[in-house]
């Protein structure tokens, strides 16, 4: 395991698992009132739905059309962010769409303002739907 900003990661084959995932793994279930929703499509990508239960989404990514990683992707959860607290995302996970935009084509600023725009929303009590490529195991 390594720690990253205050944050457990364990490495396995080359991924690194966050915290917050390992917690769902192993049965460790947030509360009802603040856990992500997670669905599968047909392909295996994954729907998630984090509530706004912090003041903070609390991801980092990397990536974006003008990288050398054209998706982004999730580099680090924060312990003190909703995205933590809810479970369900995973650090290396690509992001393929955040409230129904697809983010394949986009300079990796505008996938970041669009996720922080999504979080900030008041009206809405949900955060970010995202459309996860899962990761192979």
């Amino acid at each position: 395991m390594k720690e990253d900003s205050g944050a457990l990661l364990e490495e396995r084959g080359g991924i690194r698992r966050h915290q917050s995932m390992q917690r769902l793994q192993h049965g460790e279930l947030p509360d009802e009132a603040r856990a992500a929703r997670v669905v599968p499509d047909h392909h295996g990508n994954l729907h998630i739905t984090v509530k706004k239960t912090k003041p903070i989404l609390g991801i980092a990514i990397e990536g974006g059309a003008n990288t050398k990683h054209p998706l982004p992707r999730i580099i680090n959860i924060h312990e003190h962010g909703a995205a933590y607290e809810a479970g369900g995302l995973e650090v290396g996970q690509l992001i393929l769409a955040v409230d129904g935009h697809r983010v394949e084509g986009l300079q990796h600023q505008d996938v970041a303002r669009l996720i922080a725009e999504s979080f900030a929303q008041r009206d809405k009590p949900v955060c970010t739907l995202f459309w996860i490529r899962k990761l192979s195991p």
